[in-house]
């Protein structure tokens, strides 16, 4: 089964963009997701570490040790398939997102820097990458062996492997009629007790995005990398974790990595006390390039609407019998300009430098009919190729927006 979670960014002129689900194929629920087979797990010991002591109101205690970081199944991106294993200092993580006072929801919309501003007011931070997952996927203690790591302890969701309903995580849900969402927007801090993680924490998929405190690197998984790892010292994004009301359920994967550079879904963010200090990674600089794709419609005419997206996915995750991309991949880039009747677009997009990428367009036109993706209520585009991105300026990629169709909502593509 093959969908494209289509997401507008940049400002608040932007609408948030809806999935394209695939009419046919979305009337059986997806497959259950691959679990990491043994021979990928390395091998290592537990080596459980007591949490802190006394975690402060409204935080629960995540033990120290190893565990398995990343996923080799076939809706993991290219950016987690290098499955490692991680050890963490034990820590004290927020039970719940974090909220406003008086909310019962979380906080979202809120930068980057606030979030980390409204932990350090507590004394506490944000977590980084492998804290999060850590908390989220639980540690090698709790597998079939509970003194080494094992695939056992690659469980694909915080409640283990069960696929995601809505009494599990506040998402979208894919069936009969297409993407149906649980709510219509953040729900309650304490709802969905039935998909509460390994260490007790409620919302570690669906409801919110989280900021974590890594930059995003795309290749920063490996083998023997520092206990407590804190990520690249630079970068162009921050990673976000754990889904959002408005994603699908590939999105709910305790693995999966997606950017604060994608802006079109609900981001929040939880804290943490303790633990060891972050680590920062000895790894090549993600270099980045401002490239060029030019957009128009297929039959010629302005593009008008409410918003047109670019996106870039990594090469290896599209698809090559469909050229869309696979299951849960998340695009590797994204950016977008709100049309105004031009007859064609010339639209630069931040990419990392040396990345093999797909590009795609969308048009919303503000005028979808039942049943159809507001996202690309206007047209879609994808380029027939995949283009290697080393120097800034024009890639030479033409994207030309040509209607959906109901029976094939990816129409056109390669």
């Amino acid at each position: 089964m093959i969908w494209l979670l289509l997401v507008a960014c940049g400002g608040a002129d932007s609408p948030v963009a809806e999935p394209v689900p695939d009419p046919v194929t979305a009337q059986q629920p997806p497959p259950m997701p691959s679990k990491v087979e043994s021979g990928l797990v390395p091998s290592g010991s537990t080596e459980l570490s007591p949490a802190p002591e006394g975690c402060p109101d409204g935080m629960l205690p995540v033990p120290g040790g190893r565990f398995v970081m990343g996923q080799s199944g076939s809706e993991a991106g290219s950016d987690e398939q290098s499955v490692h294993l991680v050890r963490v200092d034990g820590f004290c993580m927020d039970r719940t997102e974090v909220t406003q006072p008086g909310q019962a929801i979380p906080w979202i919309g809120v930068s980057y820097d606030d979030a980390v501003a409204a932990c350090e007011s507590r004394g506490a931070r944000l977590p980084t990458e492998a804290e999060w997952e850590k908390a989220a996927r639980g540690g090698c203690e709790l597998g079939g062996d509970p003194l080494a790591c094992d695939a056992g302890d690659a469980r694909v969701y915080p409640w283990g492997n069960e696929r995601p309903t809505c009494d599990l995580a506040n998402h979208s849900v894919v069936g009969p009629r297409g993407p149906q969402r649980c709510d219509d927007g953040p729900a309650s801090n304490d709802g969905n007790q039935a998909g509460i993680g390994p260490y007790g924490h409620l919302h570690m998929a669906g409801n919110a995005w989280e900021y974590v405190s890594d930059y995003y690197h795309p290749t920063i998984y490996r083998n023997d990398r520092p206990d407590n790892p804190g990520g690249p010292a630079s970068g162009e994004a921050r990673v976000l974790r754990g889904g959002a009301w408005d994603t699908f359920s590939t999105n709910m994967r305790v693995s999966n990595r997606f950017t604060d550079g994608l802006k079109g879904s609900t981001i929040g963010f939880r804290c943490v006390w303790g633990g060891g200090s972050p680590v920062i990674e000895d790894v090549a600089p993600m270099l980045a390039v401002e490239a060029t794709v030019t957009v128009r419609m297929a039959k010629g005419g302005p593009i008008d609407g409410r918003w047109l997206t670019i996106t870039a996915f990594d090469s290896a995750d599209i698809d090559r019998h469909s050229g869309l991309p696979a299951p849960g991949r998340s695009p590797l880039a994204e950016t977008g300009v709100k049309p105004n009747g031009a007859q064609e677009y010339t639209v630069p997009i931040k990419l990392p430098k040396g990345a093999s990428v797909r590009f795609s367009a969308a048009l919303d036109n503000g005028r979808a009919p039942p049943g159809m993706p507001s996202a690309a209520s206007g047209g879609i585009a994808w380029a027939k190729t995949d283009r290697t991105i080393q120097k800034a300026g024009s890639t030479g990629i033409v994207l030309e927006l040509a209607p959906l169709s109901m029976g094939r909502p990816h129409t056109p593509k390669p």
